[in-house]
Parts: structure tokens; C-alpha cells; sequence
């Protein structure tokens, strides 16, 4: 025996109409996950693209900004060197100037050493010969 109920002409048996209904459902939904795992993939696949561009983006400008402070410490050493080389030939000419008046200086007290050499000859030699012979002794003065 049947246990369905027997569908008449033109109407549908609650079994028959449960089971479209689920049929839809099931086609529904397998559209609608369908749907949402390609807007899901497309939104990876944007957010990637995204992710990429913002990732190149930061590489330029990483690269952009490590180029100037290269330019900037090259400037900076160049410079340096530059105020090294001034400054060492400023400090040289220093250094010979001073040289030159070391040697006027030594020339000078080797000249008045022997000014002053000279005149206390001629003092001594004066003095020697401005002085009297030692005294005569009387022998009666003891």
C-alpha cells in the first residue's frame, strides 16, 4: 500500500511541494555560496593587488629615500674632506710661519750672544788693563 498521498490533477502533495521547496533551497544556496566565493576571491584578488601596490610603492619610495641619504652622506664626506684639506693647509702655513720666526729668533740670540760675548771681552779686557800692577811690599811693614 501506498502510504503517499496520491496527487490529484492539478495539485501538488504537501511531500512534492516540501521537496521543490527544498530542490530551490538547495539551488539557491549553492548560488548564492557560489556568488560569495567569487566576491570573496575577487575581493583577495583586489585586496592582493592593493597589498602589491602599496608594497612597490614603498620600495620606491624606500629606495628614492636611501638615494638621497647616500647623496646627502656623500655631500657631507666631501665636505668634510674638503674643510680636512682647508683646514691642514691653513694649519701648515701656521706651521711654517712659526718656523720662520723660531729661526729669525735663534739667529737673534746668536747674535746677541755674540754682541754680548763682545762686550764683556772688551769690558774684561779694559778692566785688565786699567788696573794698577799688584803693589810693591815693603819689607819693613810687616
Amino acid at each position: 500500500m501506498d502510504t503517499e498521498p496520491r496527487q490529484t490533477a492539478g495539485q501538488e502533495t504537501p511531500t512534492h511541494a516540501a521537496a521543490r521547496m527544498l530542490e530551490v533551497a538547495a539551488v539557491t544556496a549553492e548560488t548564492l555560496v557560489s556568488d560569495a566565493e567569487h566576491e570573496a576571491a575577487a575581493l583577495v584578488k583586489d585586496a592582493q593587488e592593493k597589498a602589491d601596490a602599496i608594497l612597490r610603492a614603498s620600495r620606491t619610495e624606500s629606495d628614492r629615500v636611501a638615494g638621497a641619504l647616500a647623496r646627502t652622506k656623500q655631500e657631507q664626506t666631501a665636505e668634510l674632506e674638503r674643510e680636512r684639506v682647508t683646514t691642514l693647509g691653513d694649519l701648515n702655513e701656521k706651521k711654517a710661519a712659526i718656523e720662520s720666526q723660531i729661526t729669525q729668533l735663534r739667529e737673534m740670540e746668536s747674535l746677541h750672544r755674540d754682541q754680548l760675548r763682545r762686550a764683556l771681552t772688551e769690558q774684561l779686557t779694559r778692566l785688565d788693563s786699567s788696573l794698577p800692577g799688584p803693589p810693591d811690599r815693603d819689607p819693613t811693614q810687616r
